[in-house]
């Protein structure tokens, strides 16, 4: 009995497709979002993160979000960082880097 249990859940994990299951494919998203980021700030390129991100706003997290402020703070756009700070999940307010982002951020 165990055995086709096991065998069953094998079997099942195995059809799961990740396009069927949104939480698969917006945290696969996120990340490249971040990664693409993240890249694109540590090459000095702050406006073109900025334009990425307003690009891929519907899916953003809070790492998202900590990193646009970093853009802001190194382009001294405060209007922009206001922006986004207005656009921050009440939720995200809690986030120790989105508090740390916007400590930086008002401080600059």
């Amino acid at each position: 009995m165990l055995n086709s249990i096991s065998r069953y859940l094998i079997q099942s994990i195995w059809k799961i497709n990740p396009t069927q299951y949104k939480c698969f494919s917006v945290l696969s998203s996120s990340n490249e979002i971040n990664l693409k980021m993240k890249k694109l700030i540590d090459s000095q390129q702050y406006k073109r993160a900025l334009e990425f991100f307003d690009r891929q706003l519907s899916i953003c997290n809070n790492m998202t979000f900590s990193l646009a402020l970093k853009a802001c703070s190194k382009l001294n756009d405060y209007q922009y960082g206001i922006r986004i700070h207005q656009q921050l999940p009440v939720k995200a307010l809690s986030d120790k880097f989105i508090q740390t982002s916007l400590i930086h951020f008002y401080s600059n």
